[in-house]
């Protein structure tokens, strides 16, 4: 499906839940330079978790990605396809709750569109590079979920531990890619949404 963005079109995916509950959840990837795309093994994981719990999840490639018109923005202009992703999915799904969803640079686009507009009733955040790229000071007005890896070399657990107004799952062993640790994240996103 093709989703009206400010640089043209955005690429998605509309995945519906099989037991619907209302909730939609709009889902970010990573980085566009580092071949991040709406097909990435993390936001598999993250979205089964989603769908078992009843919440419909929007997926989308970001400007420049697959087959999504534009160039990449260095996240501005990526906060602004979040934003259309969200619009769209208001007016077609209707939801009852809106959940914003985001792995690493994606967690970074989500947490900046709440200063730009973005009013979810939660979010979750997966692996968000804190340290490595800017996040706003600011306390959320949901509730916020982080996941994140021990032994992940892109965020700084110092920073992340500091990080006020959200709840922190903090996953043994796991690293930046969850490489062999991608049933352990879907298990603890399952526990935090239940």
């Amino acid at each position: 499906m093709n989703i009206p963005s400010p640089a043209g079109f955005l690429e998605g995916w509309l995945e519906r839940a099989t037991v619907p509950n209302g909730t939609c959840a709009v889902l970010c990837h990573p980085h566009p330079l580092y071949g991040g795309s709406m097909h990435d093994g993390v936001l598999d994981h993250l979205a089964r978790a989603l769908l078992g719990a009843g919440v419909t999840c929007l997926r989308f490639n970001f400007r420049g990605v697959g087959a999504s018109t534009g160039s990449y923005d260095g996240g501005a202009g990526e906060v602004d396809d979040l934003l259309a992703a969200i619009d769209w999915i208001a007016a077609s799904e209707r939801p009852n709750a809106l959940w914003l969803a985001g792995y690493s640079f994606g967690a970074h686009v989500v947490w900046e569109s709440l200063a730009s507009g973005a009013a979810p009733a939660r979010v979750l955040l997966v692996a968000p590079p804190v340290g490595r790229i800017p996040f706003t000071d600011r306390l959320p007005d949901c509730r916020v979920d982080v996941f994140a890896g021990d032994r992940d070399d892109f965020v700084d657990q110092a920073v992340l531990a500091s990080w006020p107004g959200v709840a922190t799952h903090l996953i043994a062993g796991a690293d930046h890619f969850f490489s062999a640790s991608m049933d352990d994240l879907q298990r603890r996103i399952e526990l935090a949404i239940d």
